[in-house]
Order: C-alpha cells, then structure tokens, then sequence
C-alpha cells in the first residue's frame, strides 16, 4: 500500500515537471520566427509594450474548472510573454498553472 502511493505521488510529480518542460520546448519553437509570423500563428496579443528598442507581447489565457456539487470552481490560468528584436522573436517568459506543452 505505501509503495503504491510513493509511486503515485512520484508519478505525479514528474508529470507537472514534464508539462513545465514541454511548454518551455513548445516556446523555443517560436524563437526566431518574425514578429508577424507569431501573430499569425497565436492572434493577436492581449498587451503589446516596447521599452528599450524591444518590443514585449503578450498573451493571456484562464480557464475556469467547474466546481464539483458543494465546492469551489478552480481557475487556471497563463501567461506567455514574447520578445521581440528588430521584428524577430528572441526569447519567452511565462507564468501560471495552466501553461502545458
């Protein structure tokens, strides 16, 4: 009975580190693709900025899970930041719980 609920707990574990590291795999796909390009492929941004000749655009995504009879519904959600340089994609940030691979 413990053995099987180490293995699960580890077996869990690994997943959300996996889904983590697939996202990050997924967004380096993106680097250097144009400016447009990006857009084409994602939308259009939910914030666009520019500071210090680079320009920054954002995208934005939250899901609501319904709750189940006498609880809470649970929101997810995540963000992805691209940087741009001289129209191309250079890098990516992102946060939240919802951002997989």
């Amino acid at each position: 009975m413990k053995r099987t609920l180490i293995l699960l707990i580890a077996a869990v574990a690994l997943s959300g580190c996996a889904t983590k590291g697939g996202y990050e795999k997924k967004l380096i796909r993106y680097n250097g693709l144009s400016e447009r390009d990006l857009i084409i492929l994602l939308g259009t941004p939910q914030q666009v900025y520019e500071e210090g000749g680079k320009k920054f655009l954002t995208y934005s995504r939250i899901v609501t899970v319904p709750a189940e009879q006498g609880s809470i519904g649970n929101t997810r959600s995540c963000e992805t930041t691209f940087e741009v340089e001289k129209g191309i994609v250079i890098g990516s940030t992102w946060k939240g719980n919802a951002c997989k691979g």
